[in-house]
């Protein structure tokens, strides 16, 4: 070993530097991802189709975004602070035999994929619905084109015959596919039902559970409500909440997976330990670079061993490994109070996604 870690403590707990560092990197590589889909879906130059004035598709209605379902503050009290409250609950509960590091752990891996699936889909989204650039079905309304000026009905027309000074309103309006309402919620609640499968399977509850089954109803009850919500708003066709909802769904298995074992295979599903750093001579990895995990599941247990010398009857002499006393002898065992402890993941141990 030619390399060895700092330690900090906080919070009565030892927090490795290097670890620390490592995990900063996903967050502020999260926030990052979150910034350049926001700045995207708002500055970015937005690119125009030809369109047919005589395409039921686009006549429908303009709703204004308050106006509609789901406006941006309600998905972000889905997406936020609902998950956000159940992670707590469920991990206070379910982890509450397990030690305190266990259970801040499992909170910070199920906060931090759940900021890396929603980010990186909604960047993907905004880049597809930003080249694609599809006309929304209440296109023509907010358009509002001059039919006088048109030369020929029939044709193709450019955003050019739109008359409604409000720019964004129009650029916006090229933005149906795929859904980003739909992609969002989906990945969000996605990953909320993998978490909540494996912390319920911990009680070991069967696969037919209540708990289960409304574990599982409920996320995908608000995400197909939040969805096609944005059909009867006149936002998106089906096709774009379909394939948004197929978008998040994805994400948001993939971020699960990153951080927390399999729910599906029997064992806990808990998080992934942290990451380990470590430089030794003998490694065969880049500039001999070691990545391992730390074991944040076990604990000391000290229990009392006795030997009498024989004066008591109620307790025969009996013999010590250590000592022949009448003196208490404290030995530490420590023990990992957990099998199919997950200690290493090939994705999250290895890369920063």
């Amino acid at each position: 070993m030619i390399f060895k870690d700092t330690f900090y403590r906080v919070c009565n707990c030892q927090v490795s530097l290097f670890s620390f560092l490592s995990y900063l990197v996903d967050w502020l590589t999260y926030f990052i991802v979150l910034s350049a889909a926001v700045n995207w879906q708002l500055f970015a130059v937005t690119r125009y189709t030809d369109f047919s004035i005589n395409d039921i598709s686009i006549m429908h209605a303009y709703k204004a975004e308050n106006e509609t379902y789901a406006p941006v503050w309600y998905l972000l009290i889905l997406i936020l602070l609902i998950p956000l409250f159940i992670v707590v609950i469920c991990c206070l509960w379910f982890l509450r035999n397990r030690n305190k590091k266990r259970m801040l752990w499992d909170m910070h891996a199920a906060i931090l994929g759940s900021l890396g699936c929603c980010s990186s889909q909604l960047l993907l989204v905004v880049i597809i619905k930003n080249i694609a650039a599809v006309p929304r079905p209440d296109f023509l309304t907010r358009c509002q084109p001059d039919y006088s000026t048109i030369p020929v009905l029939g044709s193709l027309y450019n955003v050019d015959f739109c008359q409604n000074p409000d720019e964004s309103l129009i650029n916006d309006g090229f933005k149906s596919f795929p859904s980003g309402h739909s992609s969002t919620v989906f990945a969000s609640q996605t990953f909320l039902v993998l978490f909540l499968i494996g912390k319920i399977k911990m009680s070991g509850s069967s696969y037919f559970s209540w708990k289960l089954v409304l574990s599982i109803m409920y996320p995908l009850i608000i995400s197909c409500k939040v969805s096609f919500s944005r059909v009867s708003d006149h936002r998106h066709r089906v096709r774009d909440v379909l394939v948004g909802d197929l978008i998040g769904v994805c994400f948001g298995t993939l971020f699960y997976f990153i951080y927390f074992t399999n729910p599906f295979n029997g064992a806990p599903s808990l998080a992934f330990s942290p990451r380990k750093f470590e430089v030794d001579e003998n490694s065969e990895g880049l500039f001999g670079l070691k990545i391992s995990t730390y074991d944040i599941d076990s604990k000391e247990i000290s229990y009392t061993e006795s030997v009498d010398d024989g004066n008591n009857p109620a307790f025969p002499k009996s013999f010590s490994p250590l000592c022949y006393s009448t003196v208490p002898v404290k030995l530490k065992h420590t023990f990992n109070n957990r099998p199919n402890r997950p200690t290493s993941n090939p994705i999250g141990s290895l890369f920063y996604v």
